[in-house]
């Protein structure tokens, strides 16, 4: 059984912008089946690094169709109906407070909407930390494992008041389930601001079979500088794998410097051996580990995303186009 329900408020002024806030809270009492996979397995060493990986400027070819026309992708949320689950029942949320911290906003990439996430310094933890995320636990459609190819486009706004911090904001993630024999799980990758100004894509893997804190091989890359008061888009292709065949290519824009740059192109393992029955999910919002222990230099953070989509082409999952 299914309960939504639904509110609207006024929000403060972002670049100067007074916004009409749609809130819903969607719960479901169902968890989802877990599509079985096989895999091939092949070793990987544990390793921490911020790797170089070769990328070209160009995007791929199929995105050159992309202002004629809509795609189908297999999931797509635009909060075009103005609910914080565009539209969506089973899209559920990670937040900690009475307040609202997660609402959808007029401030949007394409169309009408965009969905806002806040976080503040002393939020109470949920899930295991400081957190306002949407996720998709409860949609089989956005789970993956080792052996699926699989196309993601989002857009992320950071507002012009953004300001950089010592530690870093996780906006993204790529999250597995854990196994029955691991005690908890790192995300198969993540993409977060760094203090350094730069977009960064962590990605996680281990080819045992129960994966531990030390077993995991971890491995870095710099995308593109942060740049507030703009969209910044995104697309990525993952070819997942715990081996050798792994593969991510990603792809970069912004809204006020249009034109699809490829920013990452890299192979190897990029998730977990996990069981059968295990996949992964996805999350955006905001997720602040360091307030987990302690306070950094600022004490609250807002941001925007929109057209989170997943698909089978570059197309279909662009989040330029509505």
């Amino acid at each position: 059984m299914t309960l939504l329900t639904a509110a609207i408020s006024w929000s403060s002024p972002v670049d100067g912008k007074i916004s009409a806030v749609m809130t819903s809270v969607a719960v479901n009492s169902t968890f989802p089946d877990f599509r079985k996979v096989l895999a091939a397995a092949l070793l990987a060493l544990p390793v921490t690094s911020l790797a170089t990986a070769d990328a070209s400027a160009s995007a791929p070819a199929d995105v050159s169709a992309a202002a004629g026309g809509k795609f189908a992708a297999i999931l797509r949320f635009g909060y075009e109906d103005g609910s914080r689950s565009s539209g969506n029942a089973e899209l559920g949320f990670n937040e900690c407070c009475s307040r609202p911290s997660i609402q959808v906003d007029d401030l949007p990439r394409t169309g009408k909407y965009a969905v806002r996430s806040y976080l503040k310094y002393g939020d109470h933890m949920v899930a295991g930390g400081t957190r306002a995320e949407s996720h998709t636990m409860d949609i089989d459609a956005s789970h993956f494992r080792s052996g699926d190819t699989v196309y993601y486009g989002f857009s992320i706004y950071l507002a012009s008041t953004w300001q950089r911090d010592s530690r870093e904001d996780i906006v993204f993630q790529w999250k597995p389930w854990r196994d029955k024999c691991e005690s908890d799980k790192f995300p198969s990758a993540f993409l977060s601001v760094q203090p350094t100004g730069k977009w960064r894509l962590r990605v996680n893997s281990d080819s045992t079979a129960c994966s531990t804190p030390d077993s995991v091989r971890k491995t870095s890359f710099d995308l593109a500088d942060v740049k507030p008061g703009q969209w910044h888009d995104f697309v990525f292709r993952y070819e997942w794998s715990y081996g050798s065949q792994g593969r991510i290519d990603a792809w970069y824009q912004t809204h006020k410097n249009p034109g699809w740059h490829k920013v990452l192109s890299t192979t190897g393992p990029n998730t977990f051996n996990d069981d059968e029955s295990t996949s992964g999910y996805l999350k955006w919002g905001l997720y602040k580990p360091a307030w987990n222990n302690g306070p950094t230099d600022v004490d609250s953070r807002t941001i925007f995303h929109d057209n989170i989509a997943v698909g089978k082409s570059f197309n279909e999952v662009n989040p330029a186009v509505n």
